[in-house]
């Protein structure tokens, strides 16, 4: 629990109980006060009237000669036993010790007493000395009624009630100052809360909470939104190479620029990311494209006046909560806004970063995501399908120049229902992206296994099958899944070829090195593929342990055509060479590129002039046929 609500709670609490103790304080005086009182005031007035009653009784019966004794005693008892319990009574003390009451009820009594025996026995003589005697004391008696209200007690009583009044109101007043304070604390301490959930602390914009809170509003009543996401490209390199205090800088100069921009009414900006923005415009009447390529244009011009690099770009994803269809209808679209806007900016951030670029989610974007869910579901299931025929393996042949053994490429196809054969590269992809590229991959090696162990048996060990590793698949548990796929029974870890890119070793150099080597313990060799394409390739050659380098296609569909390609691929050949590595060459599709890589020292070949890519059992009969040959002079018959 939050110790400020904590400390609240237990103020409140303690107000509450110092509340309830004032009032019962106060009502304990005003009922002690009030029953003294009540008390006093109705036994002196009994008191009294009685002993009015028995002077008007005595007169009666003074005055008529032949009234009865009996109400006479009647009246007398009565006041006399007023008296008596006034005077010894537990309940009458307190008012005993007032005004001298006691004093005087004594004297009354004692008048009562003397005069018992006349009263008894009638004697009309004695009851006038009675009346004489009630005379002298009634006054007496009504005097104690009249001090129990006027006099120095009853002052007393109601001086209490004041001063106990008084320290009500001193103590109400303390509670309501306590509870103003910890109102305006509360309220403090509430604003802040707000703004830190609703607000951006570095850029002072909105954030993705508040974001999201307007979208939800305006999808609620329908109202038509756009959402403009933007994203700075390079913004990490910035961070890593001046500092953190410079990004937060250049995030800062950006949001200042976008508030400055963003004036127009029903448009609200919010930084909802590291380095991404947002704008949402609500019922907008003007050009949506022109407004946006305006604001693109300005926020380069302040992101290349405070980058030093000028490497930093920028990239927008922007979505409509309804599509137009014409100047007056809008058609609502289902999917989530913000989801919509940023997959555009996912989209529009894949293209060269060195150019700004827009990309408005559309409905093409929206079939080709839809397709993407649609698929990644389905491959998932594929992989772990042994009765589907959709997934399979493709094999093309790597034809040796110096060595008696036969080469291939395993390569992945998916013939899909709908959509026809699936790009390879695009299965990747959506393979990382859903985290099953690695059970990808071992579906993979497991189908290169089932193929040398069943339709290549003949020719098993004197294959080798290149096998394409992805970013998933290159970790440190990658030996362990090798040995347990390709040494369950027979070896054929040393049939096995693992080709990577310059780009899954660049980062993690240490890394990469010590898994190569425990590659190298398994006698399973590496190639690296694409060579040239890269930044560091050489780095790489000359850290890491290959034993085959691949040359990209691209240096050798012109190399008769264009002189510098020749001079690279020969370089390339001599390096490695020197090296002792291998160099493959693929993409063959002419005579004349065989004929010319062969002249540059190539030790191996692919491409389509041998064949393209074939199923296990084509790639069988392929191994009849090269196997028969057995020459290297007659490699050119294989074609």
């Amino acid at each position: 629990m939050n110790k400020s609500f904590l400390w609240y709670v237990v103020v409140i609490f303690a107000l509450f109980v110092f509340t309830m103790m004032t009032l019962f304080k106060f009502n304990n005086t005003y009922n002690m006060l009030t029953k003294n009182t009540q008390l006093s005031a109705w036994s002196l007035t009994q008191m009294e009237v009685e002993t009015i009653e028995l002077d008007h009784q005595i007169d009666v019966y003074l005055l008529d000669q032949t009234a009865s004794k009996k109400p006479l005693n009647l009246k007398f008892d009565v006041l006399w036993s007023r008296y008596k319990t006034f005077l010894t009574s537990d309940e009458m003390a307190a008012v005993r010790n007032q005004y001298d009451s006691n004093a005087t009820v004594h004297q009354a009594f004692a008048i009562l007493k003397k005069h018992e025996k006349a009263v008894v026995e009638g004697d009309r003589i004695g009851i006038g000395k009675l009346k004489n005697d009630l005379a002298q004391i009634l006054p007496k008696i009504r005097n104690l009624m009249i001090v129990n209200f006027t006099g120095q007690q009853s002052i007393e009583h109601r001086q209490i009630i004041q001063d106990t009044r008084i320290q009500i109101y001193c103590d109400m007043a303390f509670i309501f100052v306590v509870l103003t304070y910890l109102t305006i604390r509360h309220y403090k301490y509430n604003t802040y809360q707000q703004k830190m959930a609703w607000d951006d602390a570095l850029t002072e914009l909105k954030n993705r909470n508040y974001l999201f809170q307007l979208i939800k509003r305006f999808k609620k009543s329908q109202t038509p939104s756009t959402l403009v996401l933007f994203d700075i490209n390079g913004f990490k390199d910035l961070n890593d190479t001046f500092g953190y205090p410079f990004g937060d800088r250049v995030l800062r100069t950006v949001s200042q620029a976008l508030g400055e921009l963003c004036t127009t009414p029903n448009m609200y900006c919010a930084r909802v990311g590291g380095d991404e923005f947002a704008i949402l415009i609500v019922k907008n009447q003007v050009n949506t494209k022109a407004m946006i390529k305006e604001l693109e244009i300005e926020l380069t011009k302040v992101l290349m006046t405070i980058d030093p690099t000028k490497k930093t770009s920028l990239s927008f994803g922007v979505a409509s909560s309804h599509a137009m269809e014409d100047a007056y209808q809008y058609v609502k679209r289902s999917a989530n806004l913000f989801n919509n806007a940023d997959l555009a900016l996912n989209i529009a951030k894949r293209q060269p970063t060195l150019h700004p670029s827009i990309v408005f989610y559309s409905q093409r974007i929206e079939l080709e995501h839809r397709k993407k869910r649609q698929l990644t579901s389905e491959l998932a299931k594929l992989i772990e399908n042994k009765r589907q025929d959709e997934l399979y393996m493709c094999f093309q042949p790597i034809i040796a120049r110096h060595a008696p053994k036969l080469g291939c490429e395993a390569l992945l196809r998916w013939n899909h229902p709908t959509y026809g054969f699936i790009d390879p590269q695009y299965i990747i992809q959506i393979a990382e992206e859903a985290g099953v590229a690695k059970r990808l991959g071992h579906w993979i090696m497991q189908q290169v296994y089932l193929a040398l162990t069943q339709e290549w048996a003949e020719f098993s060990h004197r294959i080798e099958v290149s096998i394409n590793l992805s970013d998933s698949l290159f970790d440190e548990d990658l030996p362990q899944v090798l040995s347990k796929i390709f040494a369950s029974k027979d070896n054929y870890l040393e049939s096995i070829v693992l080709e990577i890119t310059e780009t899954m070793t660049l980062d993690e150099m240490e890394r990469s090195s010590a898994i190569i080597r425990k590659l190298e313990q398994l006698n399973i060799r590496m190639s690296l593929d694409d060579f040239g394409t890269g930044w560091s390739s050489l780095y790489n050659l000359n850290h890491l342990h290959f034993t085959k380098l691949k040359i990209d296609k691209s240096f050798v569909c012109d190399i008769n055509s264009k002189q510098n390609q020749e001079y690279f691929v020969s370089a390339i050949v001599t390096l490695s060479h020197q090296l002792g590595i291998k160099v493959v060459a693929e993409g063959i599709e002419q005579l004349s590129q065989l004929n010319k890589l062969m002249e540059l020292g190539v030790d191996e070949y692919q491409g389509y002039y041998f064949s393209k890519p074939i199923t296990k059992q084509k790639f069988a009969k392929f191994c009849v046929q090269y196997f028969d040959v057995n020459s290297v002079s007659e490699i050119h018959h294989l074609h």
